[in-house]
């Protein structure tokens, strides 16, 4: 399911981001980027203003994009070309906070969450994906021929 995301307004929902702070759009992508993995449907996040020089262009893979409006458009704009490039809905989902953005996508059919609830999701899914990867690392240690020859002779000896 692709899901395009109001990037600006999830900052803004963010109850640990700010939009005044230079490195918000930085740390969400990151966090954006840590929740991709766990997801097969394409993940577009839209910015308003600017290109932002810290952010590596427009496309970073087949399934995770940020996208900035062309000059002398918003991101609502960019976000409606972009919803208007699908031609089924129904498997696309918009997170934003704003009514008349998601007015518009549940009118094509799209499915639409709001952005601190998307938000609590994508910190949940997070965590959830630390706790495996150090649960991972617990049970893919590796041991040594010498540690085998070890215990082997420790259990011999029973």
């Amino acid at each position: 399911m692709p899901t395009v995301i109001d990037g600006n307004n999830l900052i803004g929902s963010s109850p640990e981001m700010s939009l005044g702070d230079p490195n918000a759009r930085r740390r969400m992508v990151q966090l954006l980027q840590h929740y991709q993995r766990s997801r097969k449907g394409k993940l577009i996040v839209v910015f308003d203003g600017e290109p932002d020089p810290d952010l590596p262009g427009e496309k970073h893979s087949d399934r995770f994009a940020v996208v900035f409006p062309k000059f002398g458009q918003t991101a609502d704009d960019e976000i409606k070309s972009i919803l208007n490039r699908y031609h089924d809905h129904r498997n696309v989902l918009l997170v934003s906070s704003d009514r008349e953005l998601k007015s518009f996508a549940r009118s094509k059919g799209a499915k639409t969450m709001n952005s601190i609830e998307f938000y609590f999701h994508l910190k949940k899914i997070s965590r959830e994906i630390d706790a495996k990867a150090e649960s991972s690392k617990r049970i893919h240690t590796t041991i040594t021929s010498k540690e085998v020859d070890h215990w082997l002779k420790v259990f011999e000896d029973d």
